[in-house]
């Protein structure tokens, strides 16, 4: 069931987009800036009341998102937004990275046809740990994607956060995720992923002997310039982004 909250935002994502306001202020806000999408799950349309809704987009919730994502970004994965972030690449469109946390596995029979079929990049961050549990991609699964262009990183080995956890700890999920990941993937991304975010001095300097870059789930959008290993995220999922006006209004922070 929708709400009156729910309601009254997609109306005013609506009005905004409609009305080319919401265009106006991205095509300003984007100069020299690109965004991070976070995403978790994507479930069949159907109603899923064991799921919390911050988790999941629908199956045509996501179509729409990259329907409007191809017609505004060079979608990429998110080690070519971080060669884009040191000026190593450059693009003609404001670069845009679909990353998926923790490695569920509808993000192979939902979200993968549907990036194949918009020949949309995206990297899957996996908690290492997890893979072949159930409702989990498993090696299988996750060789396919990557033989299609998904690219995988390092979601640590239990998903633990960093950010509360002692040096030793930080290491060795630092580590053994990336050595882990190793043995499912080819090509390793050099981008790691703090589960939920968390984070401190300590595990940023650590994150550093591993990896080129990490991202957080810190709202905003991305500038050159900005560090590397804090990189924002902009959180999706049905309720904020069932429609492709309300994704718009998200990115470009009209609500």
């Amino acid at each position: 069931m929708i709400t009156a909250r729910a309601l009254a935002r997609r109306a005013a994502s609506a009005a905004a987009y409609y009305s080319g306001l919401e265009g106006q202020r991205h095509r300003q806000t984007m100069q020299d800036r690109g965004v991070v999408l976070m995403y978790h799950r994507v479930l069949p349309d159907a109603a899923h009341p064991g799921v919390d809704p911050g988790m999941f987009v629908t199956a045509s919730a996501f179509e729409r998102h990259l329907q409007l994502l191809r017609s505004r970004y060079e979608l990429v994965t998110i080690d070519a937004f971080g060669d884009w972030m040191a000026c190593r690449r450059q693009f003609a469109r404001p670069p845009c990275a679909i990353t998926f946390d923790d490695g569920w596995r509808d993000n192979y029979e939902i979200a993968f046809p549907l990036l194949q079929r918009y020949k949309a990049p995206a990297t899957v961050f996996l908690v290492t740990g997890w893979i072949g549990r159930d409702d989990m991609l498993d090696a299988d699964r996750i060789a396919q994607m990557e033989s299609s262009g998904v690219a995988f990183g390092s979601h640590t080995v239990t998903h633990a956060l960093l950010g509360q956890v002692d040096r030793p700890t930080m290491q060795s999920e630092l580590a053994d995720s990336r050595a882990a990941l190793k043995r499912y993937v080819k090509r390793p991304s050099r981008w790691f992923c703090f589960p939920k975010g968390s984070h401190n001095e300590e595990a940023c300097e650590l994150t550093r002997q591993f990896y080129e870059g990490a991202v957080t789930v810190r709202r905003g959008l991305v500038g050159k310039h900005d560090d590397r290993f804090t990189v924002k995220r902009v959180g999706i999922h049905n309720d904020v982004a069932g429609t492709a006006a309300m994704l718009a209004s998200r990115i470009t922070f009209l609500r």
